[in-house]
């Protein structure tokens, strides 16, 4: 539970990044940067989160899983 809390936290910053990014193409594209922007910047944050946390997991060596006795993903 560590390691995956640790890739996540390093995963976070790029995740964000992107988000931010699509989140602001979207806001200036439309025109409503000026009251959209905050909301978009605190969704961006709340939305990385979970999502950092979904590929923690599946960015750890498979041979690590194999060693601790996890079944290999196919995937």
């Amino acid at each position: 539970m560590r390691t995956n809390l640790a890739i996540a936290v390093l995963i976070y910053p790029m995740v964000q990044a992107v988000a931010f990014g699509l989140g602001m193409l979207l806001v200036l594209t439309t025109g409503t940067a000026q009251w959209a922007t905050p909301w978009m910047i605190a969704a961006t944050f709340a939305v990385s989160v979970p999502v950092a946390w979904m590929i923690a997991p599946k960015l750890r060596s498979r041979r690590w899983r194999v060693a601790h006795g996890r079944r290999p993903d196919l995937s």
